[in-house]
């Protein structure tokens, strides 16, 4: 079997499925890439056991086959390949690679060794690929990172015929992100954060076909079809939790008030919780922050509303900064409370929303 490719397009998609791909592993074979070969294609698969990807290119074979090799040691070699093209050839039980002047040899693994993964006929749901992976990136920042967090450890997607909802939420944030277009399914999935990250570097452009099934999302684009291992466990009622009354709400740029948390959170101590504090009154916000190396301070220009006159809060600035890294126009900030969620939205735009809880000072 011969194969002539572009090496761009060869190290791309492998990229992709070999990021997932363990270098070691208790169960035999997880650390193996599976080449599939077909007479104007080749099909690139791994899986992690949570995560099953496969990528098809379209490349000039000759000969029909599968093969298998370990996956690290193969995308080592075609990255440092020279050259526009690579050609590969088997013979026995070695896998030629050759790029310009360079050539080596791999030895083949039994591809009976590789997992063989099995992907749905038939896809119920279609959403635009950006708008998804664009909605799953912005709020998967509030996903919990700690194991006995459960559920929270993952990114709740909601599906129905009006369109769709990803949220996440560690229980000091929450972030959702609307899709505003059918997808043609009814369901809510959790998926775990770490697949999230995989699945938004896949979804780029075009359409993504989405099918469920059990503790199963499976999707696919022109090239590339994935299996996502769902998360067990209720998400918590994360509407009850925005609050829906605010004494104080202010307007300003987004990008002023993070480039000044940004800075002012310098000297924030990194020890008690990295904590920049808020005090907003006759349409001035001052942002300070004190630790072992000094005090910084800053003071912007807020349009500002609301029952109270004033208020003083404390943040962790990297949570606050965080929220706004979505929101790159007009902010709106609503404070409930010293104490209680403060919410950031666009005025303009409804379709992001995030919560973040204050410190408490006392």
């Amino acid at each position: 079997m011969n194969v002539q490719i572009a090496k761009k397009a060869l190290a791309d998609a492998l990229q992709n499925v070999e990021r997932i791909i363990p270098n070691r592993s208790s169960n035999p074979g997880t650390n193996l890439l599976r080449l599939d070969l077909e007479n104007d294609a080749i099909r690139l698969s791994g899986t992690n056991l949570e995560l099953d990807i496969e990528a098809t290119l379209a490349a000039d074979v000759s000969g029909t086959g599968s093969i298998a090799v370990p996956a690290s040691v193969f995308a080592q070699v075609v990255r440092a390949l020279p050259g526009d093209d690579v050609a590969m050839t088997v013979e026995d039980s070695e896998l030629s690679v050759a790029g310009g002047d360079f050539a080596t040899r791999l030895q083949l693994v039994d591809p009976s060794n590789a997992p063989t993964l099995s992907f749905p006929d038939q896809y119920s749901g279609s959403l635009p690929a950006g708008t998804l992976g664009s909605a799953l990136a912005q709020v998967r920042y509030a996903a919990a990172v700690a194991e006995y967090q459960a559920v929270f450890r993952g990114v709740k997607l909601e599906l129905s015929d009006s369109g769709a909802r990803a949220i996440a939420t560690d229980g000091f944030r929450l972030a959702y992100a609307d899709i505003e277009q059918p997808s043609g399914l009814q369901g809510n999935v959790i998926i775990p954060a770490r697949t999230v990250d995989e699945i938004t570097k896949v979804l780029n452009s075009g359409a993504v076909e989405i099918a469920l099934d059990g503790a199963q999302l499976s999707l696919k684009t022109d090239h590339t079809r994935i299996n996502a291992k769902l998360m067990d466990g209720t998400f918590p009622d994360y509407q009850r939790v925005i609050p829906e009354a605010f004494p104080v709400t202010i307007r300003l740029d987004a990008e002023t008030l993070r480039e000044a948390v940004t800075r002012v959170a310098v000297m924030a101590d990194k020890t008690a919780n990295n904590r920049v504090d808020l005090f907003i009154k006759d349409g001035t916000m001052q942002i300070t922050a004190e630790g072992a190396y000094g005090r910084s301070q800053e003071a912007i220009q807020v349009e500002q509303q609301g029952t109270d006159p004033e208020i003083a809060l404390a943040y962790n600035a990297k949570y606050l900064t965080d929220a706004l890294g979505p929101l790159d126009e007009q902010l709106q900030v609503s404070f409930s409370g010293a104490t209680s969620p403060s919410v950031l939205t666009d005025p303009n735009d409804a379709t992001y929303l995030a919560m973040v809880v204050p410190l408490r000072t006392g």
